[in-house]
Order: C-alpha cells, then sequence, then structure tokens
C-alpha cells in the first residue's frame, strides 16, 4: 500500500483501530480521510465512529477545499455508491411522467481524478474493492 507521507499511514492505522469493521469499505475511508492534510483534521465531521455512519452533511462544511472536497466525494462513493451531495439532487420529469434524479456532476471521474492525488485515489479503489496486485 501506498501512503502519500508518514503522517497519512500514521493517521490511517489510528483511525482503522477505532473502526468496528476492516473490510473494504472501512479501510478505503480510513485511507482517503486521513491522506487529505485539511480531512485529517476534521474526521469526525465526515464519519462518526461511534455509529459507522458517514455524515453528508460534511461536504459543504466550511473548512472543505477543492481538493479535499474531491476526496470526501470519493470516499463517501466508495463507501455507499452515493453520487448526491448533501443537498437534494435535481430531479426532472421524463417523457413517461416518472420522475428521475440527476447525478451530481461532481461525482465525474473527469472531476475528481483531475489533481495531484489520483495515484492515491486508485489505491483507495483497489483497497475498497481487495485488488491485490
Amino acid at each position: 500500500m501506498i501512503f502519500y507521507d508518514d503522517e497519512h499511514e500514521e493517521l490511517f492505522n489510528k483511525l482503522c483501530k477505532k473502526m468496528p469493521y476492516l473490510d473494504g469499505y472501512h479501510l478505503s475511508l480510513a485511507y482517503l480521510l486521513t491522506m487529505d492534510a485539511v480531512l485529517r483534521y476534521h474526521i469526525g465531521a465526515l464519519y462518526d465512529v461511534k455509529k459507522d455512519v458517514i455524515i453528508f452533511e460534511g461536504l459543504n462544511k466550511p473548512f472543505q477545499t477543492s481538493t479535499s472536497s474531491k476526496t470526501t466525494r470519493l470516499a463517501f462513493n466508495l463507501w455507499s455508491g452515493s453520487v448526491y451531495d448533501s443537498d437534494p439532487p435535481e430531479t426532472y420529469i421524463d417523457k413517461n411522467g416518472q420522475k428521475k434524479y440527476v447525478p451530481s456532476k461532481y461525482y465525474a471521474p473527469d472531476n475528481i481524478f483531475n489533481c495531484t492525488y489520483a495515484p492515491y485515489y486508485f489505491q483507495a479503489i483497489k483497497i475498497r474493492f481487495e485488488i491485490f496486485m
């Protein structure tokens, strides 16, 4: 496993010890939330260890930067498959009169992976899907 820096590895191991499970979901979440320098200090605003749930509202917190938002979105997507922010998703009515939801454009790969963290994002995907190479 590759780590962004020594602090990333140290904080990852600390967070994993607090998590109730060490499956791909939890490990990828811990990996991403401890990688980004901004998120390292705000994990409690994004993940409740005691309840073992992600906190979608953390995406809209003032501490979020462009890059930390990308990291959070990927972490949440790998955790739950979510493609929506904490706001209700946009909707439209299709030709059959059915209400349809529009996924957030901020979850598109060309948006998320367009940063220097891309190699670490791929590592998180490998962790989540247990791809060992």
